[in-house]
């Protein structure tokens, strides 16, 4: 009789399981172990708006072999439906499209000096590789990698989220939670680089209009951007779930240049600070070198 019930329980509990969003997260965190990432299920933290405790869904971090100190954290909300699809108004990029380039602004100016910013500010605007003066070669090519971030990537379209019936509850619960996670961790993660992402174990869909004509076909992956309490924008990867494995590989790739531009910045800090055969200390930005008296 008690190991009957006992079953029971078991069983109870197996399926109140598989209707929750756990096992989702925990493939998704296994997929995350799996690629050498730190995994964190359920991280608390205290909500200074409504003061309470919530929970991330996963807390992933990675550090790269070329830069210890820069690491990069992806905070994932999962989410998960069987019978309602999530449809989102898609566009393609824009090169005048101003959020995408305050976002990859504020990524770059985490991890390099101004004299590296103020040159990355010129091409953000539009400048050619070309019109960068008093860079050397390497940091040229280094700029000229950053703008192939997936952040800047065109082919990684834009979506407003549609209100479709019943299916907008978990979607706008998701960004809710997410702004919360961001506005909550920033100051503790301020000296990582934050991708905030929604992986959906549901079907996705886009709409566009071409030549006249509703477009309507299944996507795996678009970028929706999110406002946060002061207004700053910020983009927020939103990924199927058959389809993270690959958006993993992007995002390491991302990674992987910053990790090198932070690597050189580095590099060309230190050469400024090495003292010169008079003794005297050398504090150079690219355009110039300029003797200053120990």
């Amino acid at each position: 009789m008690n190991e009957s019930r006992e079953l029971d329980k078991i069983k109870k509990i197996r399926e109140y399981i598989m209707k929750s969003g756990y096992p989702l997260e925990i493939e998704i965190g296994g997929i995350l172990r799996k690629n050498g990432w730190l995994v964190i299920n359920q991280w608390p933290y205290f909500d200074k708006e409504t003061k309470k405790v919530r929970t991330v869904d996963i807390l992933a971090m990675k550090t790269n072999s070329l830069s210890t100190k820069l690491g990069l954290p992806l905070l994932i909300e999962c989410k998960k439906s069987e019978k309602h699809e999530w449809v989102f108004h898609t566009q393609l990029k824009e090169n005048e499209f101003l959020p995408l380039i305050g976002t990859l602004s504020d990524v770059v100016k985490k991890i390099t000096k101004p004299a590296i910013v103020d040159k990355l500010q010129e091409l953000l605007t539009n400048a050619s590789i070309g019109d960068l003066l008093g860079l050397d070669t390497r940091s040229s090519r280094l700029l000229g990698r950053l703008t192939g971030l997936h952040v800047l990537n065109k082919n990684t379209k834009i979506g407003v989220f549609n209100v479709v019936p019943n299916s907008k509850n978990d979607f706008f619960e998701a960004t809710q939670q997410i702004n919360s996670d961001i506005e909550n961790l920033s100051e503790a993660l301020k000296t990582f680089i934050i991708f905030p992402v929604i992986v959906f174990d549901g079907d996705m869909y886009e709409f566009y209009e071409e030549g006249g004509e509703m477009k309507v076909l299944p996507i795996n992956h678009v970028q929706h951007i999110l406002f946060g309490r002061e207004l700053s924008p910020y983009l927020i990867d939103v990924v199927k779930k058959s389809y993270f494995s690959e958006f993993l590989k992007t995002i390491e790739a991302d990674f992987q240049v910053l990790a090198e531009i932070a690597s050189y910045e580095r590099e060309v800090f230190s050469d400024r600070n090495q003292p010169s055969k008079s003794g005297q200390t050398y504090q150079t930005n690219p355009d110039k070198q300029e003797g200053v008296e120990p």
